[in-house]
This record gives C-alpha cells, structure tokens and sequence, in this order.
C-alpha cells in the first residue's frame, strides 16, 4: 500500500502543487505584476525543496516522522512528530473548507453546507483507505486531463478577444518592496513550503535515486503554470478585479465564448480547481495520518482515518464562520504563525542539529 513509481510521484507532485492555487491570484498584493512575484519565488521555493531533501538524505528508508524521532529523540521528537500531524491535519481542513464553498457558490447553492463537507471528505476518505499506491495510480490518469483543461482554457480565453496584454503594464512600475512582499508573506510558503509534506513519502518511492530530480522538475513545472494562470487573469480581469472576485479563474473562464458556439465552459473551470484541490487535500490527510501512526505505531491506521474526517468536518464550519474570515486567516495569519515555524524554522533546526552530532 505504501509504494510509488517515479510517473506517480511527478503526477501526485505538480497536482498538489497546482492544488487550491486556481483559487486565487498568488501574489496580487504586487497587482500587474503579481506574476514577477512567482517567478521570484520560484527559485526560493527550490532553496525550500533543496533543504527538504537534505532531511531525506538523513535516512532513505524512513520517513519524516521516524526522521525525525531519530535526530531528536523521543522526549523531544514525539512531541513534534505529534505537532507536524496536527498540522497537515489543519491545512487539509483548510482545502477542504475551500471546495466546500466553490461547490456551495457555483453548483449547489441551496444544499446545506455541511452536507457537501461530509461528501467530499467521504470522498478522499475512501481513495485513502486502499493506500498510497491506488492514490498515485488516479493521479496517473487525472493529471493528464487537468493539464488539457489548463492548456484548452489557455487557447480558449485567449481565442475569445478578451485576453489585454496591456493589463499588464507598466511592467515592474511598483517598488521593489511590493513585488517582494507576497513573495516572503505568501508565496514561499503557498504552495511552495507546503511541499514539506511529501517528506512522509519520499522514502516510499521505488527509484528513490531519482527523488531529486523529479521534485525539481516538479516545481519548476508547477511555477511556470502557476505564473501562466496568473498572467492569463490578469489580462483578462485585470488586477482591480483580480484582487476582490471570489474565484477569479472561473471568472475567467466563464467568459469563453468562440462564435456562440464554445461557451458554457463553466464545468472545465470546476474540474481543474477540483482535481487540483482533491489530490492536495488527500496528500495532507495521508501526511497527517501517517505521522500520527508513525507516532502511536498503528498498523492499521483507518479507525484513525475515520476519526479525523469527523473532526475535520465540524472543525471547517464550526471553527470558521465564514468564508471571508477562513481568506484572512489563511493569507494573513497561517504562513507567519503556522508555516514558518513549520515549513522553515524547523527544517533548518533539524538540519543544524544533526550536523552538530556528526561533527561532536
């Protein structure tokens, strides 16, 4: 069940890095130029994924929750692996809170919203309890569909007249401390640091020689499609827009329209941020599962499975009251209160300490 070939490892990678993005405008806090931002970020995000394979290189077989009751101990590294599970746990609630209100907004808006929670975590649910190894197959299938849909709404909205080159300029007309802002408030922790996650899964991949060089890839990838979404939005909402609509990609997308003919498209805009957003939400809920099994040495982790689901879905109403405020917290609290510590401080803390006993 805990296995992966290298085609699923990249498939699994760039769906969980293409994720919740189609949300949002990453970095439109820098307006036209909110593209220059991710391109920025991308090599940052490299430097991120390059200190995660260091912790891999620290055992092969293991992963990061065994990594790290190994560098730390128990007394010290219980206690953290528990935190790190929590951890996935809370931003798989977050995912989950944001395609619960894309289907409630678009689709079903008169079904209660509770209702809809409970399917879609029943969903990835049940994809998890036949194992890692089912979960990379699907995204053998899935991934190349989201890369058609991407690709098709690229040359559909394009081919629509509605796509303005000029929304983009002037070009790097903000201060350098604009651009630079979403960068270090956002984007090197989303979608870039969440990357950590896969931490509980390297180890299980068959090739695992070939790990680094798909991750990179990977990222690589993943950035230069982000920056092509994010630039296709701009020019065709423009930032002012961008900045204040919900799901500013549907936006787009909606307004396909070749000769009366190509319309409607709506469906192809909520397949891309659903597949996206499904194999993001279950990598985290597998992430967080494994580390908590790894800690109480479950062999069969699916009662804990359960048990989490059901948390996760009063938590994501209950805890949140509206959508607006799961935004705020997730864009302005999380990446300083949670992700730093957890994607950065961390890492580097373990990295350190492990060099220190070597060299003691």
């Amino acid at each position: 069940m805990l296995r992966l070939n290298k085609t699923q490892l990249f498939c699994l990678m760039m769906l969980f890095e293409i994720g919740s993005t189609t949300l949002f405008v990453l970095g439109i806090d820098a307006k036209q130029d909110a593209w220059v931002s991710i391109l920025i970020s991308i090599p940052l995000g490299l430097i991120l994924l390059n200190i995660y394979l260091k912790i891999l290189k620290i055992s092969y077989k293991e992963n990061f929750a065994e990594i790290i009751i190994k560098i730390l101990g128990k007394y010290i590294g219980y206690p953290l692996v528990f935190f790190y599970g929590l951890y996935f746990i809370y931003i798989f609630t977050r995912n989950i809170r944001d395609f619960t209100e894309l289907i409630s907004i678009t689709f079903l808006p008169n079904t209660p919203f509770i209702v809809i929670n409970i399917i879609f975590v029943l969903c990835i649910a049940y994809v998890l309890t036949f194992g890692l190894e089912v979960l990379g197959r699907t995204s053998e299938i899935n991934f190349p569909i989201l890369l058609i849909f991407i690709i098709s709404s690229y040359i559909f909205i394009s081919a629509s007249g509605y796509f303005n080159i000029d929304q983009l300029k002037p070009i790097l007309s903000n201060d350098i401390k604009t651009i630079l802002t979403p960068v270090f408030s956002q984007l090197i922790f989303f979608p870039f640091g969440e990357i950590i996650v896969f931490l509980m899964f390297w180890c299980y991949v068959d090739a695992i020689e070939s790990v680094n060089k798909i991750s990179y890839i990977a990222i690589i990838a993943s950035g230069i499609i982000l920056t092509l979404t994010t630039v296709i939005t701009l020019c065709v909402l423009g930032p002012a827009i961008a900045s204040y609509v919900t799901i500013p990609f549907l936006e787009v997308i909606k307004l396909i329209n070749i000769a009366d003919i190509i319309t409607n498209l709506d469906a192809i805009g909520i397949a891309i941020i659903f597949i996206g957003g499904f194999y993001k939400a279950a990598i985290f809920l597998y992430g967080g599962v494994l580390a908590l099994s790894t800690l109480f040495k479950l062999k069969n982790f699916k009662w804990l499975l359960i048990l989490i689901c059901i948390v996760v879905s009063w938590y994501s109403k209950v805890f949140e009251p509206n959508y607006s405020y799961h935004v705020w917290l997730g864009l302005k609290m999380t990446p300083l209160y949670i992700h730093l510590p957890f994607q950065i401080i961390i890492p580097i803390m373990l990295l350190i300490i492990k060099y220190l006993k070597i060299n003691s």
